[in-house]
């Protein structure tokens, strides 16, 4: 699925600079952030409301993907990949709570389950039935994942373009989860458009409902 890979790429190098909301989700401008440079005006209490809100948004997207890859190991057979994936499941039920070094391990960690996962598909081309059930019920977080991690970094990047070119080092001291998300969303989606066009071939060859999937992209606006 090329189409899709192309959608997450789209959205983040044209529309990010403009749009102020998708998918029918909101992207607001912070206020009182703004100027272009080290941000006088500048409203922490504001920009640590909406780190706060994208930090639990991350998790809760990592924490979907997360969840859906357990699910997509057991099925292709990785049992003990799968446990090691589940590990994190409770530390991002956190939400807000998670520190940037946890949300970052968490992250790390997704992508290498997704690179395992990539990997035995291309070696295990036909599920049988007791694990295609398994494989299935990796779908629908799966989708709500790719979603949520692409809404989240286009509202991070929206937040960050708004504080300035030139931060002072008090804000990227007091936002620093804030910066990171902005900065690692577009590799991780990269990486998970990639996938997702995999996963989707993947299943429709073993007869698996893709249908989340394509409520993802249809939640992308294309």
């Amino acid at each position: 699925m090329k189409n899709f890979i192309k959608i997450f790429l789209f959205i983040f190098l044209f529309y990010a600079p403009y749009a102020h909301s998708i998918g029918g989700l909101e992207v607001p401008k912070i206020p009182g952030v703004g100027g272009g440079d080290s941000g006088g005006d500048v409203d922490i209490d504001a920009l640590t409301g909406k780190q706060s809100e994208l930090v639990k948004s991350m998790a809760k997207a990592i924490l979907n993907l997360t969840e859906a890859q357990v699910k997509f190991l057991e099925g292709l057979g990785e049992k003990e990949a799968a446990i090691a994936a589940g590990m994190y499941i409770e530390a991002l039920k956190k939400g807000e709570a998670i520190g940037k070094d946890d949300l970052k391990k968490a992250v790390e960690k997704t992508k290498e389950s997704q690179a395992l996962i990539d990997k035995k598909i291309a070696e295990q081309k036909v599920l049988e039935a007791e694990a295609k059930l398994t494989f299935a019920k990796g779908i629908p977080p799966y989708g709500k994942g790719v979603l949520g991690l692409s809404l989240t970094g286009l509202k991070a990047k929206q937040t960050v373009d708004s504080i300035g070119s030139n931060p002072s080092p008090m804000i990227i001291a007091k936002v620093g989860s804030l910066f990171y998300i902005a900065k690692e969303t577009p590799k991780a989606i990269s990486l998970f458009a990639s996938s997702t066009g995999t996963i989707m071939d993947f299943s429709t060859m073993n007869k698996i409902d893709t249908k989340p999937l394509e409520e993802a992209k249809e939640g992308l606006g294309r």
